[in-house]
């Protein structure tokens, strides 16, 4: 059995922050994942057709400058020559399945008369639909804008605290506004994995944990054995609920309320020269099979397009594809190369600031357990980087 001072279970951006955290502070540290592939929603499909490379995010697409632990991580890998620019290319609206521009959708007297609420109105105790259909009046609201938050997390966000959407964030004014990776995002999975000290094992899906005789002791489906002072759980909150149930019922039960969501998305790569869509960023369509569908146009190349359709779920594969294909304007024959991931994302509701108070006090005093990943202060990138951060310093202090 590999004795350790930490096991930290999942291999996101969450868990890999920490893990990052943990070596650094000087524990030995090992990081499970269940897949062969690290980064969870830092996933950037590889494609080689005839000798030339080409990426396409599944998950997480851009980062930004106010991302300032997710820069120092960067920094610290010695990466930050790899950042690049996003092209400016628009977000548009798909409408009786032609592109539409945003400003052509929106009733701009409405969002002339609600502007001024921007000044005097307070996210603090709102839900999204009661904060921004006030700022940019309710039929804006509904019929627009709504559908882009949704496309964010790939579900209807009208619930969601206002305050938990889109964070005001310090920037740093020596970095891009918003960038991307030459290798995508995964990229940066890939190199805080080969930190120096980190053992790191894939495809090892975790179906135990025990505490015994002081220690944590985790064993996988495939039959590893893996003890340690510290456990780190940095899995969607229905897993954790199940790793922790026979280690601690109270927090495995507050776990398992919070509702997530499962993001089905689907990646297609075509030669350049096959789609007429003009360069977008992204394309939303009121009331499709999709949320959204977001472009690889933010950085061109040569030979390639890429497009991630970010479905809805229960779809089948014949539907899908009939969409992808509709809405491309091209057969399935002309696509070179496809790629599929299911991503979990959580449901926030008006209550997870309570919810969010409620775990952290039955954490309190229990050191040795830590609790990592989107579901704790927001579903940004910096949003995990944080709590990771923050659970490492709460392990430090003892």
């Amino acid at each position: 059995m590999m004795q350790n001072d930490v096991v930290v279970v999942g291999g996101g951006i969450s868990g890999l922050s920490l893990a990052f955290y943990s070596v650094d502070a000087g524990f030995k540290t090992t990081l499970l994942e269940k897949n062969d592939t690290l980064g969870g929603s830092f996933a950037s499909a590889q494609y080689n057709g005839n000798g030339k490379k080409f990426w396409l995010e599944l998950g997480a697409h851009t980062c930004y400058s106010s991302y300032q632990n997710l820069l120092d991580l960067v920094e610290a890998c010695g990466i930050t020559e790899s950042i690049i620019p996003r092209e400016k290319v628009p977000f548009t609206l798909l409408v009786n399945d032609k592109i539409k521009s945003i400003v052509s959708r929106l009733n701009i007297l409405e969002l002339l008369l609600s502007a001024p609420n921007f000044f005097k109105l307070k996210k603090d105790g709102l839900s999204v639909k009661s904060y921004y259909s006030k700022i940019v009046g309710e039929k804006n609201y509904n019929e627009v804008i709504s559908h882009f938050f949704n496309a964010v997390p790939s579900q209807k966000t009208d619930d969601f605290p206002a305050d938990m959407m889109f964070k005001s964030r310090e920037k740093r004014k020596d970095m891009l506004k918003n960038y991307t990776f030459k290798g995508g995002m995964q990229s940066v999975a890939r190199v805080i994995a080969a930190k120096s000290g980190l053992n790191i094992f894939t495809s090892q899906d975790v179906n135990s944990v025990k505490y015994e005789n002081g220690l944590y002791v985790i064993r996988s489906a495939s039959g590893g054995e893996y003890s340690a002072k510290t456990l780190v759980i940095a899995t969607p909150s229905s897993i954790a609920s199940k790793l922790l149930w026979d280690i601690n019922p109270d927090i495995a039960n507050h776990l398992g309320q919070l509702k997530a969501a499962e993001v089905d998305s689907v990646g297609v790569i075509v030669r350049k020269d096959t789609v007429k869509l003009k360069p977008v960023a992204a394309i939303i369509s009121p009331n499709d099979v999709f949320f959204s569908i977001v472009s690889r146009d933010t950085v061109p190349d040569d030979n390639y397009r890429g497009f991630t359709f970010h479905f809805k779920p229960g779809l089948d594969d014949k539907t899908k594809r009939s969409r992808i294909t509709e809405v491309l304007g091209v057969s399935f024959s002309k696509i070179e190369h496809t790629v599929s991931k299911i991503n979990t994302v959580p449901s926030l509701g008006m209550g997870h600031h309570k919810w969010l108070e409620k775990t952290d006090m039955l954490l309190k005093g229990k050191k040795n357990l830590l609790l990592t990943g989107n579901y704790f202060g927001g579903m940004a990138i910096e949003d995990c980087v944080c709590r990771s951060k923050s659970e490492i310093a709460r392990l430090k202090q003892g």
